[in-house]
């Protein structure tokens, strides 16, 4: 009787170490915490969660901050963004719809629709479109308004040119990893 026990117990503990690393250990490549900010795989893309006060708001972007870190920001921006009641993002009318999707992603983040940064967000292109869009750029920053151009390049960055704002691209899909950078680091989710 003291052996059965004894065996029992042993086999407890053999069961239980073997589970700890599943329990202690989360090696899920599609949920990993990110500079205290939770971030996880969805269909279409990455979700993440962010307060104000004590309101959560969960927000949705195409890529995860591990593969945009190699994307350089200046440090200056989201102080000059969050300054301004509006911005205008832009592109060229010429591109592609796969280059407005960071647009979006910019306007459902820092836009009124959700309340969380409340900037009027408004969309534009470089030159003229249709006579229901306007036409911004760069030459267009007011004291109470910036301007982002989502544009391609020979390097996928995030900078300042004067106070307009660049989000530049290699490719189409780079400009989105570039608004997506832009975005993180307005969240604080990325430096």
């Amino acid at each position: 009787m003291k052996e059965r026990t004894i065996i029992i117990i042993a086999a407890i503990i053999l069961a239980l170490s073997a589970l700890s690393p599943l329990i202690f250990f989360n090696d899920n490549p599609n949920e990993y915490n990110y500079n205290s900010f939770k971030l996880q795989k969805s269909p279409t893309g990455w979700v993440t969660w962010a307060y104000k006060g004590e309101q959560p708001y969960q927000l949705q972007l195409r890529h995860d901050p591990k593969t945009l870190e190699n994307i350089s920001i200046d440090k200056n921006i989201k102080e000059l963004v969050l300054s301004k009641p509006a911005l205008a993002t832009t592109i060229d009318p010429n591109m592609t719809s796969r280059a407005v999707l960071g647009a979006i992603d910019i306007a459902n983040i820092l836009g009124r629709r959700l309340g969380l940064y409340g900037i009027q967000v408004i969309g534009a292109t470089t030159e003229f479109a249709n006579n229901g869009t306007y036409v911004i750029d760069c030459r267009d920053v007011q004291e109470n308004m910036n301007v982002a151009v989502l544009q391609l390049g020979n390097e996928t960055k995030v900078y300042l040119e004067d106070d307009c704002i660049i989000l530049q691209g290699e490719t189409e899909e780079d400009i989105n990893r570039a608004a997506d950078r832009f975005v993180y680091n307005i969240l604080e989710v990325m430096p």
